[in-house]
């Protein structure tokens, strides 16, 4: 007999997710490895959220990663593919709390096969990642993703300041 699974992914709606999408994306401490700057309120969390749902563009794919445990469901991060210029970008994000807990071994596969299924004529993503930080330079690597080149010039990590990060491909895999 198999276990239930202890995560679970639905699309990420801004009425229903954003008390804890709030409380993921005000912490300075889940920012540490992002590029975004934290916003301090419920409406800058909401106006940020919104061009981050598929319901405002079709082309994004985002998804609230829900945790199954004792006492109901809770929504303990966010993943995704969203458009950034010509490439299309997995990104993700997840609270502290639940860092290094296995998480995010379990929700990249998840969000892989349900992008590739729901975009056929997808043939590629990418992913950067600054080669610091090791937990997700393992799971990019885990799920198939290759690293390409480092992107000079650097992007703002907002508790580390600028950094290069690694740009990440992964082909469709059939």
């Amino acid at each position: 007999m198999s276990a239930a699974p202890r995560i679970f992914l639905e699309p990420l709606i801004v009425d229903k997710h954003l008390p804890d999408f709030h409380e993921t994306w005000s912490d300075p401490a889940n920012l540490i490895w992002s590029t975004e700057t934290r916003r301090k309120t419920i409406d800058e969390i909401r106006e940020w959220m919104i061009p981050r749902t598929h319901a405002y563009d079709p082309n994004v794919e985002n998804y609230a990663i829900m945790l199954v445990a004792e006492g109901g469901r809770r929504c303990i991060g966010n993943c995704g593919v969203l458009p950034s210029g010509s490439l299309l970008m997995l990104g993700y994000g997840l609270k502290r709390s639940y860092w290094s807990k296995g998480y995010m071994s379990e929700v990249i596969p998840l969000l892989l096969q349900l992008y590739w299924a729901r975009k056929p004529s997808v043939q590629q993503l990418h992913a950067q990642v600054n080669p610091e930080n090791l937990p997700s330079v393992k799971i990019l690597i885990k799920n198939g993703l290759i690293a390409q080149k480092i992107l000079a010039g650097g992007v703002n990590l907002q508790m580390k300041g600028l950094k290069d990060p690694m740009l990440y491909k992964l082909d469709r895999p059939w």
